[in-house]
């Protein structure tokens, strides 16, 4: 069966990397734990300082408050649909949530313990939040949210996501830039108010070195990284920590086409395009250390529910047989981990997350 295999090392130096820079910075670290959602890999990051933590439902709080972490923030556009959930939560924790909506504010009023919030802030990417450049909506979500005496404003919190699209580093940079520039104006604009300004995603995280005005940064796939961070640059080959391990199953000569077993279901249909193609995951030679790049790059370039696919395999082909093990960096590591449900350490431990 496919396997997802974590490397602990990596992830420890992946941890050690991104809180050093943020101490550098003189920022708190409130790492994003959707990409590994496990109480155990969560505790790894105690030993570096992290006391809060960034989810993306309240599910996942439950899951993490029950692992001992009581200042969360849900960083999802908040649904009024889980207030019995905020309740219930903010009851021992400190539970924190996103809004970037004044229609979200007359449906928090069941709340019943006191609530911090940060309006989520859209620099550029155009999936959530409100733009950057429209104080006035900014401001009357501020100044309606003030008749709910258990709701707080903390500041502004924004995922600059398009980074992910960005392949040059002088889009990467001026992405970044733009959003530390829009973010520290709308704390000055908003100075009365003391905000907190929280500002994360993994390529300008591992990247950029600039943090003017941010006050906390909430990373989360750096942990593992992952192909598509790799192409980004975020990382180097050897940063990736987890990888699929899967069976091959099958040799075509006539096209020295190999089959795996290991398809969306495991590694999901996220791909990045190199050469013109989408590729799905590439081919890494598994060592005593955990996994490195083959002489020759080869990447899976098909995928059904359960197969995989990797074609014009050259001398791989030749020396590999059926019922070995192939190694792949998955594309999205937060989406491989969240179908594959625990991790299998080179040490031979298996460790559950929530979804397990």
């Amino acid at each position: 069966m496919p396997t997802l295999l974590l490397d602990k090392k990596r992830c420890l130096a992946n941890i050690e990397r991104m809180a050093l820079k943020a101490r550098a910075n003189r920022l708190s670290f409130r790492p994003h734990f959707k990409t590994h959602q496990s109480a155990e890999i969560g505790n790894w990051f105690r030993d570096f300082g992290v006391s809060a933590i960034t989810v993306s439902s309240f599910r996942m709080a439950a899951y993490f408050t029950e692992a001992g972490w009581n200042d969360i923030l849900v960083a999802f556009p908040f649904n009024p649909g889980d207030i019995e959930h905020l309740n219930r939560l903010s009851e021992k924790n400190q539970i924190s949530i996103l809004i970037d909506n004044r229609e979200t504010l007359p449906l928090l009023k069941p709340i019943t313990k006191k609530v911090c919030f940060y309006i989520d802030i859209d620099t550029g990417y155009g999936r959530t939040g409100v733009k950057s450049e429209s104080v006035a909506q900014i401001n009357k979500i501020i100044r309606d949210s003030q008749s709910n005496s258990n709701l707080e404003f903390s500041g502004f919190y924004c995922h600059a996501g398009h980074s992910y699209k960005a392949f040059s580093a002088m889009e990467r940079d001026e992405i970044h830039l733009k959003a530390i520039a829009d973010l520290e104006h709308l704390k000055k604009y908003f100075l009365e108010y003391s905000p907190k300004v929280l500002y994360g995603d993994t390529p300008n995280c591992s990247t950029r070195e600039n943090f003017d005005g941010v006050d906390e940064i909430t990373p989360g796939n750096f942990i593992f990284y992952d192909l598509y961070q790799h192409i980004l640059g975020s990382c180097n080959l050897e940063d990736i920590a987890v990888a699929m391990a899967c069976p091959m199953v099958g040799k075509y000569p006539d096209d020295q086409r190999l089959l795996i077993h290991g398809g969306a279901v495991h590694f999901s249909k996220e791909s990045v395009h190199i050469e013109g193609r989408p590729r799905y995951g590439q081919l890494v030679n598994p060592t005593e250390w955990g996994w490195e790049s083959p002489v020759r790059v080869q990447f899976i370039n098909s995928l059904s529910q359960e197969h995989g696919i990797l074609e014009n395999c050259g001398e791989i082909f030749e020396r590999i047989e059926i019922g070995d093990m192939l190694h792949f960096v998955p594309v999205h590591s937060c989406l491989t981990a969240n179908l594959m449900r625990a991790y299998h350490t080179l040490e031979g431990e298996i460790i559950t997350t929530l979804n397990s």
